[in-house]
């Protein structure tokens, strides 16, 4: 056995328990995901692990969770489509942009979602603009940015009357 003085000892201790630190922090770096700070910011419509309880358009189209389906008052779509709508804005993620200039608001749709556990609607604008789909998200006050293509499967055209 390597005898030390006291003093010897807690060095070792020391020097053990800082090499022991060192070596989980550098663990930890590598497995952590590297992330891109230069790609713009992605945001989600609804929060993820959020439950629509029920969607209106235009204040003329109202969609309503019915269990695990969905009901549109009135019928202007179908199971199907509509599954596959609701399924859109739970899963799509868009892009933080700023204030657009000469948004044509006029020409906008008004989307209004209640979700579980929440008291008030959450509010959204959807307007194309320069082939894209631009959406205002009244509660947090931010502009996101997705493909035009996204914006009749977020409001096919069966539900805009």
């Amino acid at each position: 056995m390597i005898k030390f003085s006291r003093t010897g000892w807690n060095n070792v201790i020391i020097f053990s328990v800082l090499g022991f630190i060192l070596l989980i922090n550098a663990t930890q770096k590598n497995s952590k995901p590297m992330v891109d700070n230069s790609a713009q910011e992605q945001l989600t419509l609804v929060p993820e692990y959020g439950v629509i309880l029920s969607l209106t358009i235009n204040q003329q189209t109202h969609i309503e969770r019915i269990g695990q389906t969905w009901r549109a008052i009135p019928a202007v779509i179908e199971a199907q489509p509509l599954n596959a709508m609701m399924q859109v804005w739970h899963t799509t993620a868009a892009e933080l942009i700023e204030p657009p200039e000469n948004l044509d608001k006029s020409q906008a749709i008004i989307v209004s979602l209640l979700l579980a556990g929440q008291s008030e609607n959450e509010y959204f604008l959807l307007a194309l603009h320069d082939e894209q789909l631009i959406i205002f998200k009244q509660s947090t006050e931010q502009w996101l940015r997705l493909p035009k293509a996204l914006f009749y499967q977020l409001a096919p055209k069966e539900v805009i009357i």
